[in-house]
């Protein structure tokens, strides 16, 4: 029997979960009886609050344990760093720990929902012929979700929620020019211009439908959204990828090696 990859054994466990328990997202929106107070904190954690180790933590987990997080697990973690986080900061106090207890659970879920549609739409793109490539600095350092490759020409893609507030931080985003990865700073101007936006709903619609709590784009819509106009030339000087790598290699030492691997581990890029 052939032994299956990392990536298969990924996609039959979001499989297994879209036929068993589902995806869920708790929504935790405004009411009229929050006070004032609890918006401000809302906002804060939502906007205000950086937490490095959560942005990678979804990566990092795969890396380690050959698998994906359970909702749960990637829950309790959200929860535990979250925490860790807000000892630190002066507008936090214990006394609104079950309202912000909420916020956490529901910016979890929102995140562990965004990972597995770009696993799952890696996959779809796989399937109509296209090479991928996912990656924790491309996310952390690009602002991008996916890098798709076919017949010389790449597409950055960003996957996000169909909604106002969504849309208005993949340009917040854009903005960003230096990170810290592993204690060293990496300078890497970001340009958003051309790249293309996956929208998704939490219902069917034109774009995408829902498995189980788990929306799902239509072939017909990412191929709509991957046209001409929107695509780069693999060997242009400006390669974002590979400028990207340039300057990962500017920031490790002369013996190291960086490398891109595409998620059917058909293409390295070095």
């Amino acid at each position: 029997m052939e032994k299956l990859t990392q990536e298969q054994r990924e996609y039959e466990q979001i499989y297994h979960m879209i036929q068993n328990e589902g995806v869920i997202e708790r929504v935790f929106q405004a009411t009229q009886s929050w006070t004032d107070e609890q918006k401000v904190l809302k906002n804060n954690y939502e906007n205000h609050l950086y937490m490095p180790i959560l942005i990678r933590y979804f990566h990092k987990f795969q890396d380690k344990n050959k698998r994906l997080p359970s909702q749960s697990e990637y829950v309790d973690a959200y929860i535990k760093h979250s925490f860790k986080h807000l000892k630190n900061v002066k507008w936090y106090d214990d006394i609104h720990k079950e309202f912000i207890t909420n916020c956490i659970i529901w910016r979890a879920d929102r995140s562990y929902k965004s990972n597995l549609i770009e696993i799952i739409t890696a996959k779809q793109l796989e399937m109509l012929g296209y090479t991928v490539f996912r990656h924790r600095y491309i996310d952390i350092i690009m602002g991008v979700d996916l890098i798709a490759v076919k017949d010389n020409k790449y597409w950055c893609l960003h996957i996000t929620k169909n909604s106002k507030w969504a849309k208005d931080k993949i340009f917040a985003k854009g903005s960003y020019t230096d990170y810290t990865i592993n204690h060293k700073l990496i300078m890497y101007r970001r340009n958003f211009k051309r790249h293309v936006r996956l929208l998704y709903d939490c219902e069917n619609g034109y774009n995408n439908h829902v498995a189980n709590g788990l929306p799902i784009f239509d072939n017909e819509y990412l191929m709509e959204k991957l046209d001409d106009y929107y695509s780069f030339e693999w060997d242009s000087e400006d390669n974002q990828l590979l400028y990207l790598i340039e300057r990962l290699k500017g920031r490790k030492a002369e013996s190291e090696s960086f490398e891109f691997v595409s998620t059917d581990k058909k293409l390295i890029v070095k």
